[in-house]
């Protein structure tokens, strides 16, 4: 009779792991989404561009050039999501003269890649998007938009490269461990959650980077004296407004809140009004780029 409950036992264990197993596969590999919008269909002019990241991975992206340049803005997709994403923010800050970059990260869109590490090595896609806009537009301020992973990635390449001025970042994560048990919990409910909880320790095998160590809360003070915006909803039940505050909490002045009664991106033209007036202000008075760290 032991017998059979140990193997039963063993057995459920087993299924439970070949469960997470699949349920990490399909989250570090899940099928890219189809474009749905283009820069031509906001009437705005842009040339396609493709350049190696950090790591060699090859990115593809727009460049969408303003007429009379005032600064450059990289604008950084979310999970699951590609460049089409943040395509109205990028109109916005066009229409008051910023050259703007969007582009696929890894794994996403049309960029190379197979296996997205939500934030981690996205870090890199950024600093070889900055890069690329220094090149591009030598002179000129940088700065960078990000939305959820996008917004994770900006904080951490911030920290690092100096050259990005400013950074706006919309529904970011403090640490990738928190906010996996919080997708888990938010969009499957407390039980899958508590099913899930081997997936951490499978995606720390499959990607060799524990999701503990991915943790902007503990290098967003780095970005300082550089401006830094947070974005969330009050409501959002995917990166609850705790992960805001503790991001808040970590960094330095100058930073500042805007807080949304609802959940992601529920009011578009007041968030691109916000983030126009935010950036146009605090460009001109963010230190000096200097060289990357």
């Amino acid at each position: 009779m032991l017998e059979v409950v140990l193997a039963g036992l063993g057995a459920g264990v087993g299924v439970l792991l070949l469960g997470n197993y699949l349920v990490v596969r399909a989250s570090l590999s899940p099928p890219r989404t189809p474009f749905f919008l283009t820069p031509r269909d906001l009437g705005l002019p842009f040339q396609h561009v493709a350049f190696p990241s950090r790591d060699g991975v090859r990115l593809q992206g727009w460049w969408i050039p303003a007429p009379k340049p005032i600064g450059v803005a990289i604008l950084c997709h979310g999970y699951l999501m590609n460049r089409c994403e943040p395509l109205p923010v990028a109109k916005a800050l066009w229409e008051v003269g910023f050259h703007c970059l969007v582009f696929d990260f890894r794994a996403s869109g049309k960029s190379e890649g197979k296996i997205t590490t939500i934030g981690d090595l996205e870090r890199l896609d950024v600093l070889s998007a900055v890069d690329l806009a220094e090149r591009t537009a030598p002179g000129l301020p940088i700065v960078v938009y990000g939305a959820s992973m996008g917004a994770a990635a900006a904080l951490l390449a911030a920290a690092e490269d100096t050259r990005i001025r400013a950074v706006v970042a919309d529904s970011a994560y403090a640490r990738l461990s928190d906010a996996i048990e919080d997708w888990w919990r938010g969009s499957m409910g407390n039980g899958a959650a508590l099913l899930l909880k081997p997936s951490q320790w499978i995606g720390t095998l499959l990607t060799r980077r524990s999701p503990q160590q991915v943790a902007p809360e503990e290098v967003v003070a780095q970005i300082a004296p550089r401006p830094l915006l947070m974005i969330n909803g009050k409501g959002d039940n995917i990166v609850p407004k705790e992960c805001t505050e503790r991001l808040f909490a970590a960094a330095n002045q100058p930073k500042e809140i805007l807080w949304l009664e609802g959940g992601h991106f529920p009011q578009p033209d007041m968030v691109l009004r916000k983030v126009d007036e935010w950036i146009s202000r605090h460009l001109l008075s963010a230190p000096p780029a200097s060289a990357a760290q």
